[in-house]
């Protein structure tokens, strides 16, 4: 069956010689390799390739006696493996342009090792020009002509690919790669081989843009609606303060990136908002508790969570138990509180946790805030249960955190402050409303269809917007 919400953009957008298209391509593609896009970040979804399609038969329509399914079939293609490999991606989306097993029932060898090449030959760090009109007419298409999505698309790329989230050191590497690429001298400004004139307006605009710092830096905070973000980036730097800088940096360099193996709900942003409130809780209740075990408890806590969501909190206690270098910086007290502390912190469990750090820990977890909630949730349900349908994961969930956070069902808390009584004021009026909580659900994560299976939807971005 094809996919309602693919036709639904495609035919909004006004491609060019749509009809022209084999259909029967139209429907695998749009089937079976379009929802892949919801695996990379969001400069990289299928809103993208949307754009490329369009502009890709933009400039078809100037060129004789194309073969438009190549056309429609290097755009459909040419990001597909970036999830698996940013900076390869060209290469590997072109290797499975040759590894699929349907694309030879409607393209010849010949023309399959075009598409290929094309695919291959898109990106604006290459060198030399791509060997194929198409080639030329996907790298073209390619290039973004509004700057708030540049900005954005910069920004979601680092959010993804450079480890633990610092923003403003974002903000600075983003500016600099702009510069390096679309400044005067930039890398990318022989890269199109079509006039168009949108593309150059943007280019200058650009470039006024980036040769400025402040003004640069405010319209990246806005467009990315950054501004509460790097608040609470603040607060959490300072908190980092009190934590020996030796633990820090192993935590940094050897535990968050493991995070990315987790599904998006629990990567590195959660653990940072753990830390974040971990420390203020403390401070609220003057627990006056040892930063180092705060910190080491709250950046352990989710850890190797991918290998069993059911019992990860007794996993990531024993990765912390046999951690030799845990081992060589606390004493056997010290660890058993760390151990105990992350064992215990799940709200589900029957039993309140057996320490003050696990206390503080559990109550660190819980989710603060309506986004948090929601987009959280998307996530879980995409990784476990990604074939289902929008509205009946709708039901689900409803269900779920009814039973969660309604008086008679409410979670165990330990350190209940202001923040989080907020919270459960605003989700408990909401679950009063089914449809509101619908629409509002909806709204957060950017659900286009409720007939949609889960993972033909994107969602948004996991990023400090939501998480701190």
């Amino acid at each position: 069956m094809e996919s309602k919400k693919a036709t639904k953009v495609l035919k909004n957008v006004k491609v060019p010689f749509y009809d022209e298209i084999n259909h029967d391509l139209q429907v695998y593609i749009q089937k079976k390799i379009f929802p892949e896009y919801a695996k990379n970040d969001w400069g990289h979804h299928l809103a993208h390739i949307y754009y490329v399609l369009r502009r890709s038969f933009q400039f078809a329509k100037t060129c004789p006696d194309l073969n438009l399914d190549i056309v429609y079939t290097v755009a459909a293609y040419h990001d597909l493996g970036h999830h698996i490999d940013a900076k390869h991606h060209e290469e590997i989306s072109a290797k499975m342009v040759l590894e699929d097993k349907v694309l030879p029932e409607f393209f010849s060898t010949k023309d399959l090792q075009t598409i290929s090449e094309a695919v291959a030959d898109h990106r604006s760090t290459l060198k030399g020009e791509p060997r194929s009109i198409y080639g030329k007419i996907v790298s073209t298409a390619d290039r973004n002509i509004d700057i708030d999505t540049m900005l954005h698309r910069t920004y979601t790329y680092r959010l993804r690919n450079f480890g633990e989230p610092n923003l403003e050191a974002i903000i600075t590497e983003s500016r600099r790669h702009l510069i390096n690429k679309y400044g005067k001298n930039g890398y990318a400004l022989t890269k199109s081989y079509f006039p168009d004139l949108s593309y150059r307006r943007a280019l200058h605009e650009l470039q006024k843009l980036t040769d400025n710092p402040a003004e640069f830096r405010q319209r990246y905070v806005s467009v990315n609606h950054l501004e509460r973000a790097l608040n609470l980036e603040s607060e959490y730097a300072s908190y980092i303060q009190r934590v020996s800088p030796k633990l820090v940096t192993y935590i940094t360099d050897h535990i968050f990136p493991e995070y990315l193996k987790n599904d998006k709900a629990h990567q590195v942003f959660h653990i940072r908002e753990v830390i974040r409130r971990s420390f203020a809780l403390n401070d609220t209740f003057k627990l006056s508790l040892d930063p180092d075990l705060i910190y080491v408890s709250a950046a352990y806590h989710d850890f190797n969570k991918y290998l069993d969501a059911e019992h990860h909190e007794l996993i990531a206690a024993e990765k912390f138990l046999n951690d030799s270098f845990m081992s060589s910086y606390f004493n056997q007290t010290k660890r058993r509180s760390i151990f105990e502390a992350i064992a215990d912190h799940r709200s589900s469990q029957a039993h309140p946790p057996r320490s003050e750090y696990g206390r503080l820990l559990s109550s660190a977890d819980r989710n603060t805030s309506i986004t948090q909630v929601f987009v959280r949730s998307f996530f879980v349900g995409q990784d476990r249960q990604p074939d289902a349908r929008v509205s009946d994961f709708l039901n689900y969930t409803f269900e779920r955190l009814k039973k969660r956070y309604t008086i008679e069902h409410s979670e165990n808390f330990f350190y209940t402050d202001p923040e989080y009584l907020n919270f459960l004021t605003e989700i408990r009026t909401l679950l009063e409303n089914r449809p509101e909580f619908n629409t509002r659900y909806c709204e957060v994560n950017d659900i286009n269809s409720l007939n949609s299976r889960l993972i033909e939807e994107p969602g948004i971005d996991i990023s400090p917007v939501v998480f701190i």
